[in-house]
């Protein structure tokens, strides 16, 4: 049994269950209902604290707004460009899908930890407080009434995602100039984009290192041996235990990475295993979404295996403790993915989302026709949905597979 899935099922009956008690406080905004809709429970929390915020520290605020449009073209190109290049490998390279559901107890890519459900709550609790706050924010900035604030929920099939959000006076939000209009819509993701770092840091600086002097093991294996890179060709397998790198002995992963970091592309290397020796040039790494952004960074020498520890356990006396730092580092590894994967995703030109939002804007500016820019909107806005639905092909097979395979499977 999935205990995660089992926990996301009962909060979403709960969900469902209150927002039916608290429905005269409750507005149904429906996207392709009754399928995909989300439930606001309007209140006024927090109205007083943005309206402070933006006054008291104005400067800042501008300038956290003008960083936030920027940031926020900057990466709509960039996760346009990756979904597009992404999908179509996906369909006709026969790489892996790029989109995955956001939920817990779902193994997204073999590459990353199965979401927990408590990760996932915390996380996603972070993310909208946060990504909601800032849009008020700028907007009392440039004196747009905030109506309401609130907890919503987005529903796909069930009640499910939890959220939160603003709702800003829109005839006011329209008069404003484009570019402030432009801020109030990026400074939502701009927030996710800092929070994401913040955790990113902890993580590598505080989490990890303290998680790491809690644990031994007992060397390195290689958990998988990818297809046509260099291991592969060398005839290396699963299995087969890591012994020394260019006759350095490697024991853990801290002395394997002190091996690795001055190995680039086209180095010949010597590894010995358990079972053989093996003589393997090094590759350039293949692109992924950080080695397209981190330009900047000199590419390492790559082989093509992933690797895991053996018999890694606690020391003596550190178990409680290195269990309680396993956590934390998973929390914060989660909302550093979470807040930058949600924050990227909201900056797609795609019909009422932010990026959306923010591309309608710069179409009109762009072409000076209002017919013309919404027809380019709507084009561009229908071709980022065909991307997600064909990039989420793989698990709305598996879903359906999972509601309906039982019973058809008795019927026939």
């Amino acid at each position: 049994m999935n205990l995660d899935l089992v926990l996301l099922l009962v909060f979403a009956l709960l969900l469902g269950l209150l927002m039916y008690i608290k429905r005269d406080k409750v507005a149904v905004e429906k996207i392709v209902f009754p399928l995909i809709y989300i439930i606001m429970y309007k209140t006024k929390i927090g109205l007083e604290f943005m309206d402070k915020v933006a006054k008291r520290f104005p400067k800042f605020t501008r300038a956290f707004g003008f960083l936030g449009v920027i940031f926020g073209f900057l990466t709509m190109i960039i996760i346009f460009v990756v979904l597009t290049v992404k999908v179509y490998g996906f369909l006709f390279n026969g790489d892996p899908t790029p989109i995955a559901p956001l939920l817990p107890g779902i193994q997204a890519t073999p590459e990353i930890p199965i979401l927990g459900f408590w990760h996932w709550i915390i996380s996603i609790f972070i993310l909208a407080t946060v990504h909601e706050f800032s849009h008020g924010w700028l907007a009392r900035l440039h004196d747009v009434k905030v109506k309401s604030s609130g907890f919503a929920v987005l529903s796909i099939f069930l009640p499910v995602v939890p959220a939160a959000f603003v709702e800003p006076d829109e005839e006011k939000l329209n008069k404003i100039s484009r570019w402030k209009q432009l801020e109030v819509l990026a400074a939502g993701s701009f927030s996710n984009y800092i929070v994401a770092f913040l955790f990113l840091i902890l993580f590598l600086f505080a989490a990890a290192p303290a998680l790491s002097s809690t644990i031994y093991n007992e060397g390195i294996i290689v958990r998988e041996v990818h297809d046509d890179y260099p291991a592969n060709l060398s005839g290396m397998n699963i299995g087969e235990e890591i012994l020394s790198i260019n006759n350095i002995e490697v024991n853990n992963f801290d002395d394997y990475y002190k091996v690795i970091k001055d190995i680039k592309p086209g180095d010949q290397i010597n590894i010995l295993t358990n079972v053989s020796s093996y003589s393997i040039t090094t590759i350039e790494p293949p692109e992924n979404f950080f080695s397209r952004i981190a330009f900047w960074r000199e590419s390492k020498g790559y082989i093509g295996v992933t690797l895991s520890v053996i018999n890694s356990d606690f020391e003596d006396g550190k178990e409680l403790l290195g269990k309680i730092l396993s956590w934390i580092s998973l929390l914060f590894y989660w909302l550093f993915t979470i807040n930058l994967a949600v924050g990227m995703f909201n900056m797609l030109p795609l019909g009422p989302i932010d990026g959306g939002k923010m591309f309608l804007i710069f179409s009109n500016v762009l072409i000076k026709n209002e017919k013309k820019a919404k027809k380019l909107w709507v084009f561009i806005s229908f071709f980022c949905l065909a991307l997600i639905l064909l990039g989420l092909m793989p698990f709305i097979f598996k879903l359906f597979n999972f509601l309906f395979g039982s019973v058809i499977g008795l019927i026939f």
